[in-house]
């Protein structure tokens, strides 16, 4: 057998053809490839990355002249992350972004699908979203749920038109080769029959207590249809005084009544307060994150990037990536969500204070 230090030459004309043949086989070794098993820390593909609401609603307005919901099963715009390809379906991590509207008296039709979904209410009010047979009303700054498998649909029926970020789970679905959808049809019915009050879950389960005669169908998922921008809010405001956390301000997690978790089991949403003048300090996490700009304005450095914001934007920070923020010109609230749940339930969530402010 040659050596490398004999015959150089030959013993790599037959390195390559070894790893030739291994090619050919769909086998690629190891050591080829060490890059991708052995990291010091995470090889994140996202960037950071703003959408502009400014930029965005021009083109939503446009394409609600161009295409009715019923030939886009869901008009929505969808939010994807320069590194991604077109077609990802995929925003950040594990989570996605994307902007619906509906015009004045649109309906969008009935339908279910695997992916666990919300949505965060940027302009108008009026339109209603119905979900398991319960539709509510609703305002900006309102956070709506729609768990997995759930019949859901939505209609305009106000003056103006009305626009969400929705929030999913998509491209960790797909990732499992999970994704399953169902379009609602019962004759010539194509949105689901209401049996519930509005706002029957928010009177069951929402104000800190429960019927003693019911149990949860699925305690994983939120029962609550739609957390209300007004108590969101208030709850921020009350506890302006508290120190907060140094790397996120005043920020509170919507939880599920049922076990004081997340709302949805893959995705955790939360709204945080930047008072006046307040920068936070930087930290990094590997939970990838959306960010909604609700109230107010400020920026963020996000790795060595630095991103101004106004409300009604929405902007990414990638998984593992030093961030911090602040307030400009008075006081900001924050919506945003993340794929932290995934994380945590395999072990794999971590968090490190940041090098540049402590």
């Amino acid at each position: 057998m040659p050596t490398p230090t004999d015959r150089p030459n030959d013993l790599q004309a037959q390195r390559d053809r070894f790893h030739a043949e291994l090619d050919k086989m769909s086998i690629i070794p190891l050591w080829l490839n060490l890059g991708a098993a052995a990291q010091h820390e995470p090889n994140v593909a996202a960037v950071p990355h703003i959408w502009r609401w400014n930029e965005i609603k021009p083109m939503m307005l446009r394409g609600g002249d161009l295409i009715t919901p019923q030939e886009a099963e869901r008009r929505v715009l969808m939010l994807i992350n320069p590194s991604y390809e077109k077609k990802s379906a995929r925003t950040v991590g594990m989570i996605f972004g994307g902007i619906q509207f509906l015009m004045p008296g649109e309906i969008a039709d009935s339908h279910q699908h695997s992916p666990n979904a919300h949505r965060f209410i940027i302009e108008g009010e009026g339109a209603y979203t119905a979900v398991d047979g319960e539709r509510t009303i609703m305002k900006k700054g309102d956070f709506v749920t729609t768990p997995a498998w759930k019949w859901h649909d939505h209609g305009n029926e106000s003056d103006q038109p009305m626009a969400w970020l929705d929030g999913l789970d998509l491209p960790f679905v797909n990732l499992m080769d999970a994704n399953f959808f169902e379009d609602y049809q019962d004759g010539n019915r194509q949105t689901q029959p209401i049996f519930r009050n509005n706002e029957d879950s928010l009177h069951r389960w929402g104000r800190g207590m429960k019927p003693a005669w019911e149990q949860p169908a699925e305690p994983r998922q939120s029962p609550i249809l739609n957390y209300r921008w007004t108590d969101s809010r208030a709850n921020l405001h009350a506890l302006r005084e508290d120190e907060g956390s140094p790397y996120d301000g005043i920020i509170m997690q919507y939880v599920n009544p049922h076990n004081g978790g997340p709302t949805l089991p893959t995705i955790s949403a939360y709204l945080q307060l930047l008072r006046k003048g307040e920068h936070t300090k930087s930290h990094r996490h590997t939970a990838s994150t959306i960010y909604h700009v609700a109230e107010g304005g400020g920026g963020s450095l996000i790795g060595d990037r630095e991103i101004l914001w106004q409300e009604g934007d929405t902007f990414v920070i990638p998984s593992w990536m030093e961030h911090e923020h602040w307030s400009i010109d008075g006081e900001a609230v924050l919506f945003s969500y993340s794929d932290r749940p995934i994380l945590q339930a395999f072990g794999f969530y971590r968090e490190a204070r940041g090098e540049r402010r402590g």
